[in-house]
């Protein structure tokens, strides 16, 4: 272990290096706590204005069709008849949602960008702000220059730093999805097509008939392992956004880039994006529990409003811990992002140390 002028710790060990890099990513997010949580309070209150805008209009346009289940289950319990709620109005509700589901994905790609081109700079400028009391002062001088440390980051400037990189971090996000939907969608298929009876050989288990070998086999761990290999590839890219803050190179270099440099540390970089991964989906976990108080004064105030439509209240209990979760999700993908930026850095250094060696002559 060697401490190094910059701060950061080299150090041998795969644990022991996944422990240094979590300190540091842990030390620049608590100097810099004020960009970080700054940029994740902006992300968090731009989700929650247009992503609850876009749930608004969704909400709108689709508001005849609460009205007729709310009067199709009156009629029904009056005549003393069963009935499935939105039997009726199910088709129109799948359309809307089919509308509203690509824009919020679109609101999720564009505040994820957001998010980890601001850590990309957060870092970056860490890294500045460390190495800058070591630059020498020239000499001879005539008289005694002041050594240019940068000062604390303002929102302002970190907006200012992050705007020249955000169109190339938002194309990142958005071939990253691309490469990402192709496994998810490989073992939803696998699913469909076992339950639509086209694999000879595979039956879907009912109450009288258990799994099966071949069942267990195909359904259950065939997909598992198709998602987990999307999870690696998603962790061979996920350093591309700092690559790009870092070079200023384009969408598609950066990717190539990320993936050069993860190549020689596969288990490691998986290991520190399942890690990242665990601790987002432990904060939603959390932030969801929120919402469900949060959820019960919503319901309260539906009901009022509406003159005690259950059917539209129901609704809005079940989404609105899902919605808060959501919107508070960039504070925990914020330190994530610091994350991912540092590790770019390891490997970096990592790679530009092996070429070096490598260009030392021997005898």
């Amino acid at each position: 272990m060697k401490d190094q002028p910059d701060g950061t710790v080299l150090v041998k060990g795969p644990w022991a290096a996944t422990v240094s890099l979590v300190a540091e990513a842990l030390r620049i997010t608590g100097r810099g706590r004020r960009p970080v949580l700054g940029s994740a309070a902006l992300t968090a209150a731009a989700a929650l204005l247009v992503g609850g805008g876009i749930v608004a209009g969704a909400f709108a346009a689709s508001w005849g069709l609460f009205l007729e289940a709310r009067r199709a289950a009156e009629l029904s319990l009056a005549n003393e008849d069963s009935y499935v709620a939105y039997a009726d109005q199910w088709d129109g509700l799948v359309t809307v949602a089919f509308c509203v589901f690509p824009l919020l994905l679109l609101v999720a790609v564009v505040s994820l960008a957001w998010l980890l081109t601001a850590q990309a700079v957060i870092v970056a400028h860490a890294r500045e702000s460390a190495t800058a009391g070591t630059v020498p002062l020239p000499t001879p001088a005539p008289a005694p220059l002041p050594v240019p440390v940068p000062g604390g980051l303002t929102l302002r400037a970190l907006a200012r730093r992050s705007r020249p990189h955000f169109g190339a971090a938002l194309r990142v996000q958005l071939l990253t999805l691309v490469c990402a939907l192709v496994p998810g969608l490989a073992g939803l298929s696998v699913l469909v097509a076992i339950e639509s009876d086209m694999v000879p050989g595979v039956v879907w288990p009912t109450y009288h008939d258990p799994a099966t070998v071949q069942f267990v086999v195909v359904g259950r761990i065939l997909p598992v392992v198709i998602w987990a290999l999307g999870l690696v590839l998603l962790a061979r890219l996920s350093l591309a956004t700092a690559v790009r803050v870092a070079d200023d190179c384009s969408a598609t270099a950066a990717m190539r880039r990320s993936w050069t440099l993860t190549r020689t540390a596969r288990p490691h970089t998986t290991g520190i994006f399942l890690l990242g991964t665990v601790a987002v989906a432990a904060a939603f976990t959390v932030f969801r529990w929120v919402g469900t108080y949060v959820a019960h004064w919503v319901g309260l105030l539906v009901l009022a409003t509406t003159e005690d439509n259950v059917w539209v209240t129901g609704v809005f209990v079940l989404i609105t811990p899902v919605a808060v979760a959501l919107v508070l999700l960039p504070f925990a993908l914020a330190p994530t992002g610091v994350l991912l930026a540092c590790l770019r850095e390891r490997l970096d250094a990592r790679a530009e140390g092996a070429r070096g060696s490598s260009r030392v002559p021997v005898g």
